[in-house]
């Protein structure tokens, strides 16, 4: 069973494959924020610390906007992201 955890919260959160981080979030208080839940504002941008092959692939749009707001290599927005195992998180700033 694949593990999230949240560096800020100091979470670790057991998890299935495939689960979404937004879904597993409704579940859990964290300090990762969602707004639209639909990768278009930017609410929800997390920086990848360790394991992102453990996440879904970047699709275009969620590439796209990443781009829009000058995101480093290392951040994901959260809502559009599968956990496929181990994965730590943080927000970004």
């Amino acid at each position: 069973m694949p593990i999230l955890k949240i560096k800020d919260d100091k979470l670790e959160i057991p998890v299935q494959v495939n689960d979404m981080i937004v879904d597993v979030c409704e579940d859990v208080e964290t300090s990762i924020l969602f707004g639209c839940r639909d990768g278009a504002c930017g609410a929800c941008l997390v920086k990848v610390i360790e394991n992102p092959q453990n996440l879904s692939p970047i699709q275009s749009q969620e590439q796209d906007f990443l781009e829009t707001l000058n995101a480093t290599p290392d951040e994901r927005l959260a809502c559009q992201c599968a956990i496929l195992g181990d994965v730590t998180l943080e927000v970004s700033q």
